[in-house]
């Protein structure tokens, strides 16, 4: 099978779920968000935050954590207490329940954890597009790519192979590549889920893909120029907020 080349822009049908975040990049100081973080190496920013974990899928893993809890606690109690509960089956019920309701507690507070995170621009996770780079804040780790080291910008799914799997799951995702990593020797990439992001998909790819090959237009990214522009991909009214500044053509 042929491997696309990342250079030429593609959004494959279905990419963009209904439910997706129809929001614009804000143009940010980079003094104002990420401090908890690396500071990103250029002044302004087109920052596209993700979402807060949903509140009723924190609310439905507390509740499932705390009665995984009762269980285990009934069990143990109910230990020796009649002919059915001897022996090592109730204990070996407990910790079955246990280690189910350990993953649901680590759940639980990931997601607590997540919306705390992302609920103010200080250590809010993000992907930012400057005139050095793309910025990546995910999972806790802060990374600056600079756009010589890019080595593909993609809009693509999970399993996205080309093998034939029994139950192949198809979750859209913008995929960021980096090149090499002379040390290790393997590829860097990040996957950011679209349904994770809270500014329009369409809008985050065409930002990253087109200012990675446009390396002649870097200049305006920072201004109104460049906002105005990435508006436009996903259909805003342009937006004056930030800098004023010319196009670098």
């Amino acid at each position: 099978m042929d491997t696309p080349d990342p250079r030429i822009a593609f959004v494959p049908p279905g990419w963009v779920w209904p439910a997706a975040s129809k929001k614009r990049l804000a143009l940010l100081p980079a003094e104002i968000f990420n401090s908890t973080f690396e500071r990103a190496p250029d002044d302004w920013l087109h920052v596209a935050p993700l979402k807060k974990p949903p509140l009723f899928l924190t609310i439905v893993t507390g509740v499932i954590t705390l009665f995984l809890g009762w269980v285990v606690i009934s069990v143990l109690l109910q230990a020796g207490t009649t002919p059915a509960m001897e022996g090592p089956i109730p204990y070996v019920i407990a910790g079955v329940f246990g280690l189910i309701g350990l993953f649901f507690l680590i759940s639980f507070v990931s997601l607590l954890f997540a919306s705390r995170s992302r609920a103010s621009w200080g250590n809010r996770q993000c992907v930012a597009v400057g005139r050095s780079g793309i910025a990546v804040r995910f999972q806790g780790v802060g990374t600056n790519i600079p756009w010589s080291e890019v080595k593909a910008v993609v809009a693509t799914t999970t399993n996205d192979s080309g093998v034939q799997q029994a139950r192949p799951v198809k979750i859209p995702i913008l995929r960021i590549e980096r090149d090499v990593d002379l040390t290790s020797g393997e590829l860097r990439s990040w996957k950011i889920a679209t349904f994770a992001l809270d500014a329009a998909p369409r809008a985050v790819y065409a930002a990253t893909h087109f200012y990675w090959t446009h390396p002649h237009l870097r200049s305006e990214l920072g201004t109104t120029v460049a906002q105005q522009r990435i508006d436009g991909f996903a259909g805003f009214a342009p937006t004056t907020v930030g800098p004023q500044g010319a196009a670098g053509f």
